[in-house]
């Protein structure tokens, strides 16, 4: 059997360059997030990135704060993935270029007692 692929009369296949133009939708929005959320099922990903306003304290020693969700991506599992690697290999140059990045050590602490309702900044 013949390989199909295999173009007639030992011909070279032709090589076809391709340029990807990028470019900004007109309702295209940029905002700081400082944190993100999401889930994931068989499907896809969902990521939500968010921004928090804190209120006043309030009489009661309680602080309401607003998060608020900027925006949400939902991803394809390979788009994900091709995510995963491209924020790996950006956070290892950023810290080649600049130095370990460290959560501050009122971050820390909390990590080691995740059920703090004290959020980083607001305390």
């Amino acid at each position: 059997m013949e390989n199909e692929n295999k173009p007639k009369n030992n011909q070279e296949p032709q090589k076809i360059e391709v340029v990807v133009e990028i470019s900004k939708e007109p309702d295209f929005k940029q905002f700081y997030a400082i944190g993100a959320i999401g889930v994931n099922n068989l499907y896809d990903f969902r990521i939500s990135f968010y921004n928090d306003e804190p209120d006043l304290v309030r009489g009661n020693g309680m602080r309401k704060i607003q998060r608020k969700i900027g925006s949400e991506i939902i991803l394809s599992p390979v788009a994900a993935l091709e995510l995963s690697r491209w924020l790996d290999q950006n956070v290892k140059d950023y810290e080649r270029k600049f130095g370990p990045i460290f959560k501050n050590q009122k971050q820390e602490a909390d990590d080691e007692h995740p059920k703090s309702k004290i959020l980083e900044g607001y305390a």
